[in-house]
């Protein structure tokens, strides 16, 4: 028995070493799909929205553009300082019958007492252009969280309906089973089987588009997250099922203070405004005080050389003619402002449209979400009857089919119509250019 023994392993000493190697590559292997399982980072749809709007170039540079405007603001407001400096030299006077040499420094100081209130309009404009840089800033970030919202449910869409299709796969096996059983017993044809078969293949071809659309979505998540982050998450959660909760009017009041476009045309004509009135400005006389102290130059001093001396001077300027500059100036600004009051209008007028298209749509979906969970109840509770006549002989393996079909078709529609309200509730916050009030419909368990 030992020889026999021996001999065996002997013969398939190859066989066993072939085997070894085997089970350590799997081993490797299956080490490497644990690392790369853990690697895997899962991540929900607030985490991927706070990531997007953080690392987004867009909002990056527009929150540089907002320092920038900030710092334009003070600028501005150094013009209602004094200026204040020191000047140093020789100085030297020659004529035919002398020479006069003289150190120079004092201290100077010029300061402008009115001129025409242009710097407090300047300032009042540089304080609007911090307040749009501010709305475009807020509204984009708004924006970036709206497109990370809209791939991030167009995965767990694609990634429902597969589970959805392998579940369908599951419950055609069962059937099929049973007509094999029945096909056995004689009291079914091989059509019966081969329609099962069918409907696998079919099945197994939804699948194979499903998962490579579910790719996709994932590599547009990508794209908005960033390579770093995207190539290792994987988006979890739900769709889930909203009512809006206010009234298309409560949205259209929102608009003046909530759509970018409109805030932003806004901004933009209060802007020309001021602009119009520095513009008049330039009609009126500008007054400046100038002040010095030390050893002056000798065209300003009345004092003998070696001395110092203070000296202040009031200047009032008055412009009689600018080659008709303010004039022509003026209009350009009268034509601004007629023009940005236009696109004021016209954007309100879009931002209306397309809000109230939008929210009439998703009233519409809204719906047909519950008009779908309805249809999904009566699909179950009609599968369920013709399973148990199929049972008894009473119903064919068609019958069965399509009644299980119904199911799965009732809840692919509605979470294609869940899908469908979320997307368009995008839509209306994009036209709107900020949240709507929705409530989550608790579902009920089957």
């Amino acid at each position: 028995m030992v020889d026999r023994i021996n001999s065996f392993f002997s013969k398939n000493r190859a066989f066993s070493l072939v085997k070894g190697c085997f089970i350590f590559v799997s081993c490797l292997w299956s080490f490497a799909l644990q690392g790369a399982v853990e690697d895997l980072k899962k991540v929900n749809l607030e985490d991927a929205k706070s990531y997007a709007v953080q690392h987004n170039f867009e909002v990056l540079a527009l929150r540089r553009a907002v320092e920038e405007a900030q710092a334009k603001h003070g600028r501005t407001r150094s013009k209602f300082f004094p200026t204040l400096g020191v000047a140093g030299g020789a100085d030297t006077e020659m004529t035919s019958n002398s020479t006069q040499n003289s150190a120079l420094g004092y201290l100077y100081s010029n300061y402008n007492l009115f001129n025409g209130f242009e710097d407090t309009y300047l300032t009042d404009i540089a304080s609007l252009e911090v307040e749009k840089s501010q709305v475009r800033l807020k509204r984009t970030e708004f924006r970036v969280g709206l497109d990370v919202e809209k791939a991030f449910h167009l995965y767990i869409f694609k990634k429902s309906s597969i589970e959805l299709k392998e579940e369908a796969l599951k419950t055609n096996e069962v059937h099929k089973k049973m007509a094999a059983q029945k096909r056995a017993a004689g009291m079914a044809a091989e059509s019966d089987i081969t329609e099962f078969d069918l409907k696998e293949a079919l099945l197994q071809s939804d699948l194979l588009l499903l998962r490579q659309e579910l790719e996709e979505a994932r590599t547009s998540l990508k794209r908005l997250l960033g390579e770093e982050i995207g190539s290792k998450i994987e988006p979890i959660g739900s769709l889930q099922h909203q009512h809006l909760t206010g009234q298309l009017m409560d949205l259209l009041r929102r608009i003046r203070t909530d759509s970018e476009s409109v805030v932003v045309a806004t901004k933009e004509l209060a802007i020309a405004n001021l602009q119009s009135k520095a513009t008049r400005s330039r009609w009126l006389p500008k007054i400046d005080l100038e002040i010095t102290a030390g050893y002056l130059p000798w065209d300003i001093r009345n004092v003998p050389a070696g001395s110092s001396m203070i000296g202040g001077k009031l200047v009032a300027r008055f412009d009689i003619f600018s080659g008709f500059d303010t004039m022509y100036e003026r209009r350009e600004q009268l034509a601004k402002e007629l023009r940005l009051e236009n696109e004021l209008k016209n954007a309100i007028l879009t931002a209306i449209s397309d809000t109230e298209n939008a929210y009439r749509r998703i009233s519409t979906i809204q719906a047909r979400v519950d008009l779908e969970e309805k249809n999904k109840a009566r699909a179950k509770k009609y599968y369920a009857s013709v399973l148990a006549e199929y049972r008894r002989g009473v119903k064919n393996s068609a019958d069965l089919r399509v009644a299980g079909d119904g199911i799965f078709e009732a809840s692919l529609k509605r979470i294609g119509f869940m899908y469908d309200f979320l997307n368009q509730r995008i839509e209306v916050e994009r036209a709107l250019g900020g949240a709507v009030p929705t409530e989550v419909i608790e579902e009920k368990e089957d």
